[in-house]
């Protein structure tokens, strides 16, 4: 097995786990809430930053992040949105949704903004200042953590992308020191192949302090901006709950399924659409008589069906519009 292939492998497992949980969380399962969302969104901006490198010219990193990024973002933000804006067109509220979508928020006056999109509009924006000040980034990110920290203190809420890059911009940062460790590929070796016990106990420990720290953090709102209770707690729940997907990937390694690979692949389309198929277990589940334990292991066996439910709709999006999965539908 090649390097390459190698490292391709468990990058597609992560995501495609990274993107189980953010599922899941979205189920908000009774009592593991602030577990979930401890690392479901931090691991994606890790590995965003394992996967990228500095590219030849600002020009090359403008085309690749047109072609993969800013063009699938407006259009499925579009696509999403396009319901609101055909039910308010009366009213005026379209254009609010249209200027939320253009400018990376949530919610702008009162109307549907970029939803789910927000993590790519932060990627897209971090992109750009990881390109044009590779001499800095260290600082950086000790610019964005006081910012973090500030912004938390004001309990502000503004609901935007590029303030949301402030807790992003450090895992980004992270993953992509990793990505310059040239022994980051041999520790991923030994663990691949670790005895089962020592891997089992590590998992174990790893879910534990998670579980443990985020109880104390309380659940983190990234997507607002906000960490919970303390920054602190936040990064190293966030690191300890990464860990926790990068120790069941790297086991995985040797499993190269090809629904892996494209529900890694095409995982923008599931960040978009996944709520849609959600609505119905989620009904179930709550108007059920589980005890909680039973109710949150139905969410997430739901959560798992519906992940696996976008591997045919990923194939037809490649098929009928492309464009939205970028360059990566070439290898879809």
């Amino acid at each position: 097995m090649t390097q390459t292939k190698y490292r391709k492998v468990w990058v597609d497992w992560m995501k495609t786990l990274g993107m189980l949980t953010i599922i899941w969380g979205h189920c908000f399962p009774d009592g593991m809430s602030a577990f979930v969302y401890a690392f479901n969104v931090p691991v994606f901006f890790l590995i965003s930053g394992y996967l990228t490198h500095q590219e030849t010219s600002m020009k090359v990193c403008f085309e690749k992040t047109l072609h993969n990024l800013i063009i699938p973002y407006f259009i499925l933000a579009f696509i999403k949105a396009a319901g609101y804006m055909f039910a308010h067109f009366s009213d005026g509220q379209w254009l609010w949704s249209v200027l939320a979508i253009l400018g990376g928020f949530h919610e702008l006056h009162d109307a549907y903004g970029c939803s789910n999109l927000w993590f790519v509009y932060t990627l897209i924006l971090i992109k750009f200042i990881y390109q044009l000040l590779p001499n800095y980034r260290l600082l950086l990110s000790c610019l964005c953590i006081g910012g973090a920290v500030a912004y938390n203190q004001y309990e502000s809420d503004l609901a935007w992308s590029a303030v949301n890059m402030l807790l992003a911009l450090p895992f980004f940062m992270l993953g992509n020191y990793f990505a310059s460790q040239k022994r980051f590929e041999e520790i991923n070796a030994k663990l691949s192949s670790l005895n089962w016990g020592l891997w089992i106990l590590l998992l174990a420990g790893c879910i534990a302090l998670t579980y443990t720290i985020s109880y104390w953090n309380d659940t983190a709102k990234m997507y607002e901006g906000h960490y919970g209770e303390s920054f602190w707690l936040f990064s190293l729940a966030s690191l300890t709950g990464s860990a926790i997907i990068y120790l069941l990937s790297v086991r995985l390694n040797g499993i190269d399924w090809k629904w892996v690979r494209i529900s890694s692949l095409g995982s923008i389309v599931t960040l978009v659409f996944h709520r849609e198929l959600l609505h119905t277990p989620i009904k179930l589940v709550k108007n059920s008589d589980m005890d909680i334990f039973s109710a949150n292991l139905a969410l997430f066996f739901s959560s798992a069906l519906v992940l696996i439910a976008f591997v045919p709709i990923i194939m037809i999006v490649k098929r009928v519009l492309p464009v939205v999965l970028g360059r990566r539908a070439k290898n879809i």
